[in-house]
């Protein structure tokens, strides 16, 4: 049985499906059952809709969107917005093994082409939410958890620093961003980079108000939490060079989060559960 990953909210839920139906991840850990997602048409009585309601958009399936790899399951943000970035405190990860819906419920590969669509899992473990970061997100958490604790001041200072244009450091900010990006697809990463910038910038908002410093600030913050995803494969150089902008208000990110192994797989008891 394949092992799979995804993101939740804090409260251990999830919502999947156009009409928002939810997931209960942590629900399902605590019982130790096979969750079935229903089909968004089991969940009305036919005899009590109308012509209209009853479209054939009704018979679509609710899935959900789960990744073999840990730093794939940022890919699902776009497309499920419920997950509030930054503000409420951050994400959970959950572990679970998953039946692939028939190929027919399977969504377009705009979501990803590593993404599985499920409607039936089995939760086998929260593992640490640092791992939707990729083998390097103890150091992007490190970063969130700096920025975090920058004060308003602090942040407008980093963007007033940015008000004059340096040519020289955009294009090396570029140089390095276009470098992050080839190593984030080469390595499967990109919906790790994808969560780590919005949560790095979102780490700034309780900072903000409508002042164009503070948002020069979070747009490099982010772009460093970005490229800092795949920091294990840049060289320190590189990333120095977006750093150095935060300074002296952060001149070095620690890694933050549970040591425990990028990607342990959890052995379950129950695949005899699941039909292939």
């Amino acid at each position: 049985m394949a092992t799979y990953y995804v993101i939740a909210r804090m409260d251990g839920t999830r919502f999947v499906g156009p009409d928002h139906h939810k997931v209960d991840l942590y629900d399902a850990i605590e019982r130790n059952v096979t969750t079935f997602i229903p089909s968004a048409w089991q969940d009305h009585d036919p005899l009590s809709m109308d012509d209209d309601e009853a479209s054939p958009k009704s018979d679509v399936p609710v899935g959900l969107l789960v990744y073999p790899d840990p730093a794939q399951a940022g890919l699902g943000i776009a497309d499920d917005m419920t997950l509030s970035l930054g503000i409420d405190g951050g994400f959970r990860m959950f572990q679970l093994q998953a039946v692939p819906a028939p190929e027919h419920y399977t969504p377009s590969s705009a979501v990803g082409a590593k993404a599985i669509v499920t409607r039936e899992f089995l939760v086998v473990a929260e593992v640490p939410a640092w791992w939707a970061f990729g083998p390097h997100g103890r150091h992007v958490n490190g970063l969130i958890t700096a920025v975090s604790n920058l004060g308003r001041q602090q942040v407008d200072q980093i963007g007033a620093g940015m008000e004059r244009t340096d040519v020289i450091f955009e294009v090396d900010r570029r140089e390095v961003l276009d470098a992050a990006d080839l190593e984030l697809m080469r390595h499967d990463r990109v919906g790790a980079a994808r969560v780590a910038r919005g949560y790095a910038r979102a780490a700034t908002y309780r900072a903000w108000d409508r002042d164009a410093g503070l948002s020069r600030a979070a747009s490099l913050i982010g772009d460093l939490a970005h490229a800092t995803v795949v920091g294990d494969v840049l060289s320190e150089e590189q990333l120095g060079l977006l750093l150095k902008k935060l300074t002296p208000h952060i001149s070095e990110v620690l890694p933050a989060g549970e040591m425990e192994p990028y990607g342990t797989v959890v052995v379950g008891d129950d695949d005899e559960d699941f039909e292939d």
